[in-house]
């Protein structure tokens, strides 16, 4: 399966998103992601797909506290790749609060990290500044992905 299976769709990253979920989670607990299932160009697409949700449904906050956070540094650089540099510089803003701007990729020790921000007015109210900016939705992380899926037509869905 290649990305030209998609890209003459309305909605070929949403698609493509739906496919690579079901291959990631085939199999699994429900709660476990195979991501090395899928082609590396499908994976961005995946995790950029996931963050937009993420990030849509409880903020920068939500995306550290899930495990989609594991995978901040892929979701940078696909943010770069894809052009959502608006994006990409919320998401570096929210790094910052991390200890040399590098959240743990383990969750329960990234938990650990956010711990010192629980009930911390300042924290909230930055992220909730990051989130509001996210809403505006200058980037139109869609249409990039979208644009994405049709720019590499012979890029792989599996790996």
């Amino acid at each position: 399966m290649k990305f030209s299976d998609f890209s003459e769709n309305e909605e070929p990253a949403f698609d493509l998103f739906n496919a690579c979920h079901e291959i990631v989670f085939a199999g699994s607990d429900g709660n476990t992601e195979y991501l090395e299932r899928i082609g590396s160009e499908a994976r961005l697409v995946y995790l950029l797909w996931c963050f937009d949700g993420e990030v849509h449904n409880g903020g920068f906050d939500q995306l550290f506290f899930n495990s989609l956070g594991d995978h901040y540094l892929e979701i940078l650089d696909g943010l770069k790749i894809i052009g959502a540099l608006k994006s990409a510089e919320l998401l570096e803003k929210a790094l910052r609060w991390f200890p040399e701007s590098g959240p743990s990729t383990n969750r329960e020790k990234r938990w650990a990290q956010l711990e010192p921000y629980e009930n911390n007015e300042e924290y909230e109210s930055d992220l909730d500044e990051l989130d509001t900016e996210f809403y505006k939705y200058e980037d139109n992380l869609a249409g990039l992905l979208h644009n994405y899926v049709r720019a590499n037509k012979g890029a792989k869905v599996n790996a």
